[in-house]
């Protein structure tokens, strides 16, 4: 099951829990109250009424419910947080693999321009597409390799093939979409099935 899912799982669990135990705890102010009503009655006409056995049955049976929807509910909450945890490692991972991979290819496309700038100030010819990158890289460098090469236009100067092949465009996959779509060993929250996940996914 991808992480995104068991997310969007418990998230629907625990809004249909949490919607359950504000009905039941409704139900229970409710009780209360007329219990409350009850005894004020009893009182005022000096008895005890029956009934009120029933109201106080009723409330030991909401109890119930609440402390055992209150129990899923934690439960569902900390399977979500490990869910979260989860993928934000996954993301962070991923970041930073990307964040190292870009440094590595900033240093060595700087190793290349200053190779290229070092050959322009000798005098050497280079591709012009090499002398674009140079520009690109640092306009400075550029125009202080030209100047030099300027005072060093006697000799022999080689002429040098490109330091760029042809390159390819480096895609990344995006962290976050990565992280929802990794795999997880949770499974569906207990009286869900996963069609109904699949079904509201495909409804959104």
């Amino acid at each position: 099951m991808k992480i995104g899912e068991a997310q969007k799982a418990y998230r629907q669990q625990l809004s249909l829990l949490r919607g359950q135990k504000r009905d039941y705890v409704n139900q229970q102010k409710e009780n209360r109250k007329k219990l409350e009503e009850a005894q004020k009655k009893g009182e005022a006409q000096g008895v005890t009424f029956e009934f009120s056995e029933a109201y106080l049955e009723r409330e030991k049976e909401l109890q119930e419910k609440i402390d055992e929807l209150s129990g899923q509910i934690d439960k569902n909450e900390k399977t979500l947080d490990d869910l979260i945890e989860q993928e934000v490692g996954i993301f962070n991972s991923i970041a930073s693999k990307q964040q190292a991979d870009a440094m590595k290819e900033y240093g060595e496309e700087m190793a290349k321009c200053l190779e290229i700038a070092r050959r322009i100030s000798r005098g050497d010819r280079v591709p012009a597409q090499d002398e674009k990158k140079l520009m690109d890289f640092n306009m400075d460098i550029y125009k202080m390799a030209k100047e030099m090469a300027a005072m060093n236009m006697e000799g022999e100067h080689e002429e040098w093939d490109s330091l760029w092949g042809e390159e390819e465009e480096k895609e990344y996959e995006d962290p976050f979409e990565a992280s929802q779509n990794a795999e997880t060993n949770v499974g569906m929250p207990e009286g869900m099935e996963a069609e109904t996940v699949a079904e509201s996914a495909s409804e959104a």
